[in-house]
Parts: C-alpha cells; structure tokens; sequence
C-alpha cells in the first residue's frame, strides 16, 4: 500500500448497533485512510505516532481524539519499542458513526445543535484534553461494559460534553484544504473560497476585501475578530496545508512544492513551514514516508 495517498475505508456497522464501539490494539499494519465516518479515539495506552491531516505528533495516554468526515488519518505502532517488548500490547477504544446514524436532521435540532458545530469544526482533528479527557475516559470505559440503549445514551452524552468542553486544541489550523468551507458567516465564506480557488497566485488584500465590500483596513479587523488571526496569517496557513499535502505525496522536490503552494521565495517558504508545522518540510515529508 503507497501511504500517501490515503484509501477509503469502508466501514462496517454492526447489524444490531447504529454505530460502532470497540477496543483496538492498533494493528501493525494500519493503512493512511480516510472514511465517512466521525471518529473518536481513546488510548489507554501505547507508544506510536498519530498522523491525522497534515499533523504529526506521538500519541499520549489517555488523550481523547475526535476526528471529522473523511479526513486522512492514521496510528502507527512505535515498531522499535513493541518489537523489544514483545508482551506490551497497545489499547484503545474506537466509537465510529455516520453524521446522521439517528436519522438525517437529528443534530440539527435546537437540542443539539451544539454538537452538530463540534461535528463541523472536528473535520480539522480535535485533541481534547484535562478534566475533558479524564471525563470521558471513564464515559467510554462505562460504555463498553453496557447494553445497547445505554451505550447509545453514553454515546450523546459523550458528544454534549465534547460539544460544551473548551479543554481542547485543534490537530489542523484552518489552513486544512478540506475545512475551509466549514465556517458560518456567508461573508466570511466568500473569502474563504475565493482563496482555496487563488491561494497557489499571489492574492491582493484589495481584492480579497472588495468581496466583503469592506475597505483593507476595515476587512482587516473583520477577519481577525472572526479568526483571530489575520487574513495574511490565514492565507499562509492554506499555502502550507496544500504544501504538506504535496510533500507527502513525494512527487516534487522542496523547490517545486514551495512554488506550487504559492511561495515565490524558497527561504521564506521554509521559514514559514517551520514556524506552523515546527519542523522542516524535508523532515515532514521523511516522516510521512516512514509508515
């Protein structure tokens, strides 16, 4: 299987359950893919590396992963240490459903429409952390032990909590290729489109404004208020998720990459790949290479 180029999973639902609930001990061959379905990860334990979209970082026990509808994703074993200690074995526990598994419409009412918005925002990968995580550690624990309706139950009451928690960090900036239409506003809208569409050109702050029919300096403090980051900062962040998407696909030398993600200057697109990924793009693509 080539890793970088991530393959639909299709995934099974048992006949008797509208979603799925189980322990996985992470195989060693586990596949860069992508699936319909959310996902939310618990690691109990285990040593290994999480790539989901374009971030890199090793696992940790205990931490709580929610991931969004069809973004690539996957958990490597660290081989050296499970090889060396052949008795450990890791442990998760895996919930995956389908955005409307209770009936199309179900999180779009006023009840939940707080967990819909977690649903939209986690298509970026969120990482849930403190007395969030603990939560729902014991939450999962409970469910696996349940009956269907409980874990059913257990299941909503998880995603309230996730929905309401602001112990959390997003996997992905906004620059993610495939959140970018995942905001509120229409006006804000336009502009995201309109830069996915002429992120890899050079983009004029004047153009980009006349879409808000704002002036620069007043569409400038409208961005920021809404983001909290600036347009300039939001613009690079796309550049350097097309860019590690190209770099894992391993087609184009470093050069060729930095032009292709709209950098016309190689030493500030390393630079700026760096200071969002904290790491080099040479080292990114390594590493995207190494499962």
């Amino acid at each position: 299987m080539n890793p970088k180029k991530p393959h639909l999973l299709k995934v099974i639902t048992p006949v008797d359950s509208s979603f799925i609930l189980k322990g996985d001990p992470i195989p060693w061959d586990n596949p860069w893919h992508y699936h319909p379905e959310l996902e939310l990860i618990l690691c109990i334990r285990g040593k290994g590396t999480n790539f989901v979209g374009n971030d890199i970082r090793s696992m940790e026990e205990g931490e709580i992963l929610f991931l969004g509808t069809n973004l690539p994703h996957t958990r490597q074993r660290d081989r050296i240490f499970y090889k060396s200690n052949p008795g450990e074995t890791p442990e998760s526990i895996v919930v995956q459903f389908n955005a409307d598994f209770l009936g199309k419409g179900f999180f779009e009412t006023p009840e939940f429409l707080h967990v819909k918005e977690l649903n939209d925002r986690a298509a970026r990968g969120i990482k849930f952390t403190g007395n969030t995580s603990a939560d729902v550690h014991e939450k999962l624990t409970a469910m696996i032990r349940s009956d269907k309706t409980q874990r059913l139950i257990g299941l909503l009451g998880i995603l309230d909590l996730l929905a309401r928690s602001e112990e959390y960090e997003y996997l992905n900036g906004t620059g993610y290729v495939s959140d970018a239409h995942l905001k509120n506003s229409q006006k804000i809208n336009r502009v995201y489109e309109y830069t996915i569409m002429n992120f890899r050109k050079p983009v004029d702050l004047v153009d980009i404004a006349s879409l808000t029919n704002l002036s620069v300096s007043a569409f400038c403090r409208y961005f920021k208020t809404r983001t909290r980051k600036t347009y300039v900062q939001y613009l690079t962040e796309v550049r350097i998720g097309y860019a590690c998407r190209l770099l894992g696909e391993g087609q184009f030398d470093i050069g060729q990459v930095a032009y292709e993600s709209g950098f016309n200057n190689l030493s500030n697109f390393n630079k700026q790949f760096k200071k969002i990924m904290q790491t080099t793009p040479r080292e990114y693509g390594s590493r995207m290479r190494e499962f």
